[in-house]
């Protein structure tokens, strides 16, 4: 049987596996070994959770409440006190810590793009919309939302908006409708 000589470097973390896997299979060559057939064995691909299943899967285990029928919610939206929202989100800036959580890191120390990628996840999670998307326009970002839940839904979503963006100290405009919101968020 012809044998060849590797040669690699592995990470501290797959150190302590391939040492542990050794104590089970005697040798480092037999560990190896053992673990390139099983991935030969194993056909079916991997199941690798996307970013936001990772979030969803967070969500869960640390239980935080999420409505889930979209006509229930919408009369929420349609009752409302949009003031009364407005004093939570400046009081308690519930995105700004959802995007911090998401990022492990303060709100200052996202790039502008992490902020705004923050958002739309935060967004998609929320369920609440139809789309989200945005553009680098070069000098600024285009950012539209579309929706099938009224008007007071597009003010509170961007109530929330302005929040981060205030909290951040980026300069946005923006128009709604009942079914949509357009922003504008400049750079500098």
């Amino acid at each position: 049987m012809n044998k060849h000589r590797i040669s690699t470097t592995i990470s501290q973390k797959y150190w302590e596996l391939l040492k542990k896997q050794v104590g089970k299979h005697k040798t480092q060559q037999k560990a190896l070994e053992f673990a390139l057939e099983s991935l030969e064995n194993n056909s079916e691909p991997s199941s690798v959770l996307t970013q936001e299943e990772k979030i969803w899967l967070d969500l869960l285990r640390n239980k935080f409440v999420v409505i889930d029928e979209r006509s229930c919610f919408k009369m929420l939206m349609e009752t409302v006190d949009i003031e009364r929202q407005n004093e939570l989100f400046n009081k308690e800036k519930p995105v700004e810590f959802a995007i911090e959580y998401y990022y492990q890191k303060p709100l200052k120390d996202c790039s502008l793009k992490e902020l705004i990628d923050g958002l739309v996840i935060n967004t998609k999670l929320s369920n609440w919309f139809d789309t989200i998307n945005y553009t680098d326009e070069g000098s600024h970002y285009t950012m539209i939302i579309t929706h099938n839940m009224g008007i007071n839904c597009s003010k509170i979503t961007l109530l929330s908006i302005e929040s981060v963006f205030n909290s951040y100290g980026i300069k946005i405009e923006s128009t709604i409708s009942s079914k949509s919101i357009f922003i504008t968020i400049f750079k500098n």
